[in-house]
């Protein structure tokens, strides 16, 4: 019997990126480990080669695996969920913030690239079968036709769409989270906050997308938020989620300073928490039927919808709840990988939040010149002489 047993496809997402665990594993279609079942179970291997776009373009669906021998509180769907979720939180933010600072957005930005196709295959009688809410069905391999969703264009899933430091934290706490039956509070709000998260980044609507549809999203985004924020001993109230997002470790002078004055807020904050009050803001009006417009969304100073911005943020809340390593800490005696991306990652993430008062224009323009006066600094650096002759 194969050790890893594929349980759910991912249509959405070409997976080039392996991501592991012990106990589970996402991968690609052709990985070593699914090669060994498929030896096994040919049906299975006819199931996953059968998925195109709605075209009829080949695609190569990621598959997610689960250790034969893993413990039985990492067999439950909440596990299995919980490991995709935080993964798909690893990733957003960053690629959100990304997309932000250079004008693309062909990249990993909405939790639907790394939803579980509801056709999976039973080992036990060789046929397909399905069980949600909806639907619960039994068919044969050889009718099926698989497809990505229509709503997305499938992507490549690469190690550079990873937050690596954000993705170790989160699996060290899964991992801790379910190897009991009794977990701490923080570890239950953390995973039905990052639950929560993985819905609110899902693509509002199809093609029948209205401000209505985003409005919705920003609730369930504020509910992310609040869950996290949250202890269990008091009530929750805004300033509690204000005081955590403005203490998480901003590192750029800009967004340290507490120059702003948030919703419903009686002293200066930062430019996080004015951004999360402008968001929760909206989403009382949306949620509570108020007058609601196109414009409800934009904020006014730049242009820029607030919907871009609340998965940064809360990458940010996320920063300050797992207590990330501050770059200085990592003690080696050359430049690490680790160090790099602590820096990089969150750099992007505070930068693109900053964007929130600028027009993209204006931004576009202020970034040209910053990168012409580095390259232009760059040039006229004093070059480094070479080492005299040696003295014949």
């Amino acid at each position: 019997m194969s050790d890893w047993i594929p349980i759910f496809l991912m249509p959405n997402l070409r997976v080039g990126h392996e991501v592991i665990a012990e106990e589970m594993a996402i991968v690609p279609f052709d990985d070593p480990r699914v090669a060994a079942y498929e030896k096994e179970f040919p049906n299975f291997r006819r199931f996953v080669r059968k998925f195109t776009d709605p075209f009829g373009a080949r695609i190569a669906p990621g598959v997610f695996l689960l250790h034969s021998k893993a413990p039985k509180t990492f067999r439950s769907i909440d596990a299995v969920s919980s490991f995709r979720d935080l993964l798909s939180l690893s990733v957003i933010p960053l690629q959100r913030a990304r997309g932000i600072i250079h004008g693309h957005s062909h990249n990993i930005q909405y939790s639907d690239y790394f939803d579980f196709y509801p056709w999976t295959f039973n080992d036990q009688n060789m046929h397909l079968v399905c069980n949600t809410p909806g639907l619960v069905g039994l068919h044969e391999v050889s009718a099926f036709k698989g497809q990505s969703s229509p709503v997305l264009s499938a992507l490549d899933f690469k190690h550079m769409d990873v937050d690596a430091p954000l993705l170790k934290a989160l699996l060290a706490r899964w991992r801790g989270r379910y190897s009991t039956t009794k977990p701490e509070w923080v570890d239950r709000a953390l995973f039905r906050s990052l639950n929560m998260a993985m819905a609110a980044s899902k693509v509002p609507a199809g093609a029948d997308v209205t401000n209505f549809a985003s409005g919705r999203n920003l609730g369930l985004w504020v509910s992310a938020f609040e869950i996290l924020t949250h202890t269990g001993q008091e009530k929750l109230k805004l300033g509690h989620v204000y005081d955590k997002v403005g203490n998480a470790p901003w590192r750029n002078k800009k967004t340290k300073r507490k120059l702003f004055s948030p919703h419903h807020s009686q002293i200066k904050r930062n430019l996080g928490c004015w951004v999360y009050g402008e968001i929760y803001r909206v989403r009382n009006h949306f949620l509570h039927g108020e007058p609601v417009s196109p414009q409800s969304l934009i904020v006014k100073r730049s242009k820029r919808n607030l919907f871009s911005y609340a998965p940064m943020l809360y990458r940010m809340l996320l920063t300050g709840f797992l207590k990330l390593p501050e770059p200085s800490s990592i003690k080696s005696v050359e430049w690490s990988r680790e160090r790099f991306d602590l820096i990089s990652n969150q750099g992007d993430i505070e930068e693109a939040i900053m964007t929130v008062l600028v027009s993209e224009k204006q931004y576009r323009a202020e970034r040209a010149a910053r990168l012409a006066t580095a390259r232009m600094r760059s040039r006229q650096a004093t070059p480094v002489q070479p080492p005299p002759e040696a003295a014949g």
